[in-house]
């Protein structure tokens, strides 16, 4: 009988050292795995005229977690005057499920971005930064969800600074089948945000509250080419708002409408839209020289009158339609009281 005892303790020995280290060795596989996926990332980024540059990645996390930090990445493009690069950005994931990654990017930022035609540095700090990702077979990704938190930035060339509180973007991927169906799913929502000065609107810097629900319709385009969006927009592709709300001081609109790219690939949209406080708005637009004081008073008491009781509930509400028209000019109606930036396509 002491034979087949002493089988099963040194099978059990096996098991208990054997185990452990088994499971050391799959780690160390799943996480150079990773590694090399990174680094064909990489190559595959430079093969397309960015510049990719990190210094070692770091591994940790054993027994049961993944985690990948790369200090100093850097990414850029000088062709289209683009360029990032962060004190430290790190990726984790459970090692047995390598579709679920988590992406942490907090502290300093230095990003240089195409604006008005010519690039512009930025520095900027986050409190939080996280990008969530599920990713298909394939290693694409299929869902993403960002959030950044007390984004405190400045350009350097001018000093302007620029600020948000909290911002959350999620994104859903789909094939298209048709040119009618949706192929991304998107929710972004930004609290907080004060735009630089030379970028702030009639009613001044300070935006409480920017929320969007909207699906893109048709087949994405695979790049933000000029080529590739305008194939996009031929086939029909456009964006159904299904949601848009603006807190700005006073005023507050909600809408929905469709996005679309005219001939020259600047944004066409229309909105039909509730609006509250557009008697701060004429103000500001008086204020900016946009319109007269006597074209004020009539344009208060016409509206005044044409305010309707709220879906909601609320205070009255005036029904009217929004617009981005004429290289990106903004219609209140017919009022014209903003113009956007040009959209900038490679």
């Amino acid at each position: 009988m002491r034979a087949p005892r002493i089988t099963l303790l040194v099978l059990a020995v096996l098991v208990l050292v054997g185990a452990p280290a088994g499971y050391a060795v799959y780690w160390y596989a799943m996480s150079d795995r990773v590694r090399a996926g990174i680094e064909r990332w990489a190559a595959e980024r430079r093969a397309e005229g960015y510049t990719v540059q990190y210094q070692a990645i770091e591994r940790a996390g054993f027994p049961f977690a993944l985690e990948l930090r790369m200090p100093d990445p850097q990414l850029a493009r000088g062709s289209d005057a683009l360029a990032w690069r962060a004190d430290v950005l790190s990726a984790s994931a459970r090692p047995w499920d390598l579709q679920d990654i988590t992406v942490e990017f907090p502290g300093r930022h230095a990003v240089t971005l195409p604006i008005d035609g010519k690039p512009r540095p930025i520095r900027a700090t986050l409190e939080t930064g996280r990008l969530d990702l599920l990713l298909d077979g394939r290693g694409r990704w299929r869902a993403l969800a960002t959030n950044l938190s007390a984004l405190d930035a400045r350009f350097s060339d001018t000093g302007e600074p620029f600020r948000v509180g909290s911002a959350r973007i999620v994104l859903q991927r789909s094939r298209a089948q048709t040119p009618t169906a949706v192929s991304l799913a998107s929710d972004a929502r930004i609290d907080g945000l004060m735009l630089p000065p030379e970028r702030a609107g009639p009613l001044g810097p300070n935006v409480d509250l920017i929320r969007l629900l909207a699906d893109v319709i048709g087949e994405a385009p695979a790049s933000n080419t000029a080529a590739a969006m305008a194939a996009w927009r031929d086939a029909g592709g456009h964006v159904a708002i299904k949601e848009f709300q603006l807190n700005w001081g006073r005023v507050e609109i909600r809408g929905a409408g469709t996005a679309r790219l005219d001939p020259n690939l600047q944004a066409e949209v229309r909105l039909d839209a509730q609006m509250r406080g557009w008697d701060a708005l004429i103000d500001a637009l008086v204020m900016r020289g946009q319109l007269k004081v006597t074209e004020a008073i009539l344009a208060k008491g016409a509206l005044a009158v044409l305010a309707r009781p709220a879906d909601d509930g609320g205070p009255p509400a005036l029904r009217v339609a929004i617009s981005v028209r004429d290289g990106n000019r903004v219609y209140l109606g017919p009022i014209r009281i903003w113009r956007l930036p040009p959209l900038q396509w490679r």
